[in-house]
């Protein structure tokens, strides 16, 4: 293992709160938001990463987040904000419910806007942002038990097997055992937009979703095009080419998903310019939501705690993973430095079952975005389609994973929802939504 740099404070201490030292096994967001407010808390603290600030900027994308207003909030506070331009931003969602010749469609203004950046940009801005305010970092992931013999409290935030092996699924609140969606993603060139800093989301009844974004990439300005598919329906195809054997028929492929459940999207790609922005730059495969047990009891007796993707893991559909994790990593950094007694096994309970209160939304959300969109949420979107107020207050909650899913629920919070504006029609029987105007 390589020690980087090294800041004041590392080591076991027999004191609890910000006198003790905390070992934070995993470099992803979750990861290093928590190194980054524990040391703005005054809280010893010591990351181990897997990758340097270089390796963190290499590779394959491994995700493709969109970070809510909430989280950017929480990273100003922390002073690493660093992606105001609009080709960093997603201002406006067109959404389309259904296929054939009258989908269901509405446009809406998302307030504040969400921030789109590749995490091989994001992840190493914040790294370097520890090191340069003189945080410790090890290159090289010790076992929990290991990082245990140095710290009062290992945090583990890497999801990686052996890490998984740590941390069992919580039946309870797991409410799948297999993927829900196999995902086939990309960084593309050649799509234009209807109104710029815009993403289309096209839901598609028991076939999938097909997801446009724009992206801030490594290589500049690029659109990330998605297709969320059921396991086992046409969308799912396109998760089973190799696109670097053989880029043209992978090129071919997508473009006629496109065309055939996403029609007016296809419209808007050039064939002659469309592509990949480079080789490797697609993740393709499937995703298990899971919620793993929050903490474990070490072999010396001490606890380790489980956040970001060590502990949930939720299908990327609802946008929410970034910002679960780095609402988490706040909340729990807070605990730490409150923490009058010493990180012990009653210690980890009372904080994992703190996180789940929160966490608890997030997913219950997630897995119902999952199965056939309720009656209840399909009158919240025809509503949707009439007026835009209701619109634009509807997707601009994805900031709030809480009250979105007080919403959404049932039928009595879309019913409240809906009474807070003048509506065209009684809930459940919605007028026909009129023409969308996004391409006037």
């Amino acid at each position: 293992m390589t020690h980087t740099s090294r800041g004041t404070g590392t080591g076991k201490a027999a004191s609890t709160g910000t006198g003790a030292s905390i070992g934070i096994l995993g470099s992803g967001i979750s990861g290093l938001q928590l190194a980054l407010r524990l040391q703005q808390l005054g809280v010893p603290v010591t990351l181990y990463s897997a990758q340097d600030v270089q390796g963190l900027r290499s590779g394959r994308p491994r995700n493709f987040p969109a970070r809510f207003g909430p989280t950017q909030q929480r990273e100003e506070q922390l002073g690493v904000f660093d992606w105001r331009t609009p080709d960093a931003q997603v201002r406006h969602w067109a959404v389309t419910l259904g296929t054939g010749d009258a989908p269901l469609e509405f446009l809406a203004d998302l307030t504040p806007p969400s921030s789109v950046v590749d995490f091989r940009l994001y992840l190493p801005h914040l790294f370097t942002h520890f090191l340069d305010r003189g945080g410790h970092a090890v290159i090289g992931v010790p076992s929990a038990e290991e990082a245990a013999k140095a710290h009062d409290l290992v945090v583990v935030a890497n999801g990686d097997r052996s890490m998984r092996q740590l941390f069992p699924a919580d039946p309870t609140r797991s409410a799948h055992t297999t993927p829900q969606r196999i995902l086939c993603s990309g960084l593309y060139y050649g799509i234009d937009e209807d109104l710029p800093h815009s993403l289309d989301l096209h839901f598609l009844p028991g076939i999938g979703e097909i997801l446009r974004i724009p992206f801030r990439s490594p290589a500049g300005r690029a659109d990330v095009l998605a297709f969320e598919a059921v396991p086992g329906g046409p969308l799912e195809a396109a998760a089973h080419l190799d696109a670097d054997a053989d880029p043209t028929a992978f090129h071919r492929e997508v473009l006629a998903l496109v065309a055939a459940y996403a029609p007016t999207l296809r419209e808007r790609i050039s064939t002659r310019t469309f592509g990949l922005i480079g080789p490797g730059e697609v993740a393709q495969g499937g995703i298990t939501p899971v919620v793993r047990r929050g903490w474990a009891r070490l072999d010396d007796g001490t606890c380790a705690l489980a956040i970001g993707d060590a502990w949930i893991t939720n299908d990327p559909l609802t946008a929410q993973g970034a910002n679960l994790g780095s609402h988490t990593a706040f909340a729990l950094a807070d605990l730490i430095a409150t923490a009058q007694g010493p990180f012990d096994e009653g210690f980890c309970r009372s904080a994992s079952a703190h996180l789940w209160e929160h966490a608890r939304h997030v997913v219950e959300w997630s897995n119902a975005f999952l199965g056939e969109l309720p009656p209840h949420a399909r009158v919240l979107f025809a509503h949707a389609a009439q007026d835009k107020q209701i619109a634009d207050a509807f997707v601009s909650t994805f900031h709030d994973p809480v009250a979105m899913w007080r919403i959404l629920s049932d039928e009595d919070g879309v019913a409240a929802f809906l009474a807070g504006f003048r509506q065209p029609g009684p809930p459940g029987r919605p007028g026909p939504p009129p023409a969308m105007s996004r391409r006037e």
